[in-house]
């Protein structure tokens, strides 16, 4: 008796970790998917780490030109994430924008295989085309933001939502980046229009 009680408690204890792992693992690839198609890892950046939070510097040369700071949490639903964002300019006060963005809320997705093709919204592809360079994801309240100045109330904005995230797959390591980013919103968060086609 005394066997199996061990045996099952060393099974449940490996369920546990496994299940644990599994857990990370999405976490992981949400937490890289918003990052991508919110614009902040384009070009692969790597974010700094605070706590659970991820934090993204832009890279700027100039000492004249603003800084941007954006922290980036997931929610206890990975598919939704809060950004805080910091833009300063110098001798100026900053502006903060608070974002949330839910991507279970895509309901479609349009590519392009240019930017001219994008603005005209003309001559759509499938957005695993090879030719995609340009990817528009839409879908109602995907994204809502507040912008608060720390000047002054009067240039602070009430919060308003958006319909769009756009993502740009122009050279062989976006397309990877992107891909992937795509295919972690498709099988983690159910979104049908990004599942891979039936041949």
């Amino acid at each position: 008796m005394r066997h199996w009680t061990g045996a099952a408690a060393l099974a449940a204890a490996l369920a546990l970790a496994a299940g644990h792992a599994a857990a990370g693992e999405r976490e992981d690839a949400l937490r890289e998917a918003h990052a991508v198609l919110l614009g902040l890892a384009t070009d692969g950046e790597k974010p700094g780490h605070d706590g659970a939070a991820d934090i993204y510097y832009s890279i700027i040369d100039n000492p004249d030109a603003p800084r941007l700071v954006t922290r980036l949490e997931l929610a206890l639903e990975p598919c939704r994430s809060r950004t805080i964002s910091a833009l300063q300019f110098p001798g100026r006060w900053a502006n903060l924008t608070l974002t949330i963005t839910d991507l279970g809320r895509i309901a479609a997705v349009a590519a392009y295989a240019s930017v001219d093709d994008m603005i005209a919204e003309t001559n759509a592809i499938p957005f695993d085309d090879p030719r995609a360079e340009q990817v528009v994801l839409t879908g109602e309240g995907v994204s809502c933001m507040s912008r608060l100045s720390l000047a002054g109330e009067e240039q602070s904005k009430p919060t308003s939502c958006g319909d769009r995230l756009d993502l740009a797959m122009t050279d062989d390591e976006q397309r990877e980046r992107g891909l992937r980013a795509l295919s972690a919103v498709a099988r983690l968060c159910k979104v049908a229009v990004l599942q891979p086609r039936q041949d």
